[in-house]
């Protein structure tokens, strides 16, 4: 078990005790240790692992007890204690012979911290603590039955499910509390993987970074209007170390009513006691998010979005960008930051299909100084398949970066083996974590290059106002083709 060092602190009375061991856990992760009297001096505690416990905070409380003959006798400052707070603790001993004493401390901090956290109580009677004792501390814990309980590693189906959950969602949010308080790390490399704006409960706070840009800060009762408003208009909600509190969810009916909802907690017991979720894990929040990292880092796909964000970030805004016609244009008039005039070459009245490759290859040679890039569609790729033998762009330094939805790729030939036929260098990215060094190796390649970027068929240019249609009529979400 790991060790923390621990320092003995006086305080006035008992409700101070228990509160600052309370603290000095909070603020480590690490079991707090408060000791109480019998009777009063235990009954004043109470708060404590009442609040410890309903916040999950690994605790240890020890409390005197009258000696063992008097137990049951209405004895001065009798309390039975380990009733008082059996609903309020983790778990509590009453402790009969010295020698369990060494086992039962090494228990306590053992359930305070593993699976859940919470409180655990020692009630202590006054001849146990009297009597001579030399401790084994070599005792196995007599724990079988917890041991049995304890969340195995997440199933893998799951978190694929989870992840393909995720890419067939379009307004994802993360609600995350107190559960992910150990797993910061993993949740920020999960966010970074998927893009996923975040909403925290008042025990999550720290858990993300409030700062950052995918941050929705609090959510719930005292939660900005917008972070409120997101979960309520979101497809996908993944809870991950929450409980659906009350102060979070007002009406459970109508809390995220129109998403699918993904629960991963570490106890069972909180899954799907407020909210029925459509998929749940009861497992380790650190463990799950490993695995569903792990899963991300190799099958998340490309938005078409992104790929125009980074060239735009690698380029400082600064290269002339040639398109054909269809979603790739309006992407890379969206998400392409433009400084200067003549820097956007695109065929915008006819709308003519087959333009930007040509329309590269002229730029080039006109602007010498400049940095060219044909971001074009598979369709308008296609009818420009001869320029790639063509000397004249052989010996030309437009690079294209081609848009190639997944799912129709089939039906067209292998563009990397005919672009390497004409001994055109060409590579093809399929995965998001390699986007930004596919382009960037694409920038630093003298003379013409095909990147192939393979993205979802089944993304959409939003928003949208259809021909004819008014701005009330703009549509924001969903698939415009089917919109009404």
């Amino acid at each position: 078990m790991e060790r923390e060092r621990y320092w003995a602190e006086r305080q006035a009375n008992e409700q101070s005790g228990i509160f600052a061991a309370e603290g000095y856990a909070r603020a480590t992760g690490f079991p707090g240790v408060c000791m109480a009297a019998s009777g009063p001096g235990a009954t004043n505690l109470v708060s404590g692992p009442a609040d410890a416990m309903l916040d999950s905070i690994p605790l240890v409380a020890i409390t005197g007890q009258v000696p063992r003959r008097m137990i049951g006798t209405d004895a001065f400052q009798e309390i039975p204690v380990i009733e008082v707070t059996r609903s309020i603790t983790k778990h509590n001993y009453l402790i009969m012979h010295v020698r369990d004493i060494p086992r039962i401390v090494q228990e306590a901090f053992f359930l305070a911290r593993s699976g859940r956290p919470g409180p655990v109580l020692i009630d202590i009677p006054k001849d146990v603590q009297q009597q001579m004792v030399i401790p084994n501390w070599d005792q196995p814990m007599k724990l079988s039955g917890y041991m049995s309980i304890l969340p195995e590693p997440p199933n893998k189906m799951l978190l694929k499910q989870i992840v393909r959950l995720i890419s067939e969602s379009k307004k994802p949010v993360l609600y995350v509390g107190g559960g992910c308080l150990q797993s910061s790390e993993e949740l920020r490399s999960f966010v970074e993987l998927t893009g996923i704006p975040v909403a925290s409960t008042l025990m999550g706070l720290g858990a993300f970074p409030t700062g950052d840009e995918l941050s929705l800060q609090m959510l719930g009762m005292h939660g900005p209007v917008y972070s409120n408003y997101v979960v309520d208009k979101s497809d996908l909600l993944l809870a991950f170390g929450v409980r659906f509190d009350d102060r979070v969810t007002g009406k459970i009916e109508v809390f995220a009513s129109r998403a699918k909802i993904v629960h991963i907690d570490i106890d069972s017991a909180e899954i799907g006691k407020n909210k029925q979720p459509h998929v749940s894990i009861c497992a380790d929040i650190t463990l799950a998010l490993q695995g569903l990292n792990s899963i991300l880092e190799k099958e998340i796909t490309i938005p078409p979005q992104y790929a125009s964000q980074i060239l735009d970030e690698l380029t400082n805004g600064n290269s002339i960008i040639s398109t054909g016609v269809g979603q790739h244009q309006m992407w890379s008039a969206q998400y392409y930051k433009y400084k200067n005039p003549m820097q956007w070459l695109t065929s915008s009245g006819l709308g003519a299909m087959r333009f930007g490759l040509p329309a590269a290859m002229a730029a080039a040679v006109a602007r010498p100084d400049a940095n060219v890039v044909d971001i074009d569609g598979d369709g308008s790729f296609m009818m420009n398949g001869a320029r790639w033998k063509d000397r004249f762009y052989k010996a030309n330094r437009a690079h294209t970066y081609l848009g190639n939805p997944s799912n129709d790729s089939e039906i067209f030939p292998d563009m990397l083996k005919f672009v390497e036929a004409c001994d055109i260098p060409a590579a093809r990215v399929t995965n998001k974590n390699d986007v930004r060094a596919a382009i960037q190796k694409m920038l630093d390649t003298p003379g013409p290059y095909l990147l192939d970027v393979v993205v979802p068929h089944q993304e959409h240019v939003l928003p949208m106002i259809r021909s004819g249609g008014a701005f009330k009529d703009v549509i924001t979400e969903g698939d415009e083709r089917s919109s009404k």
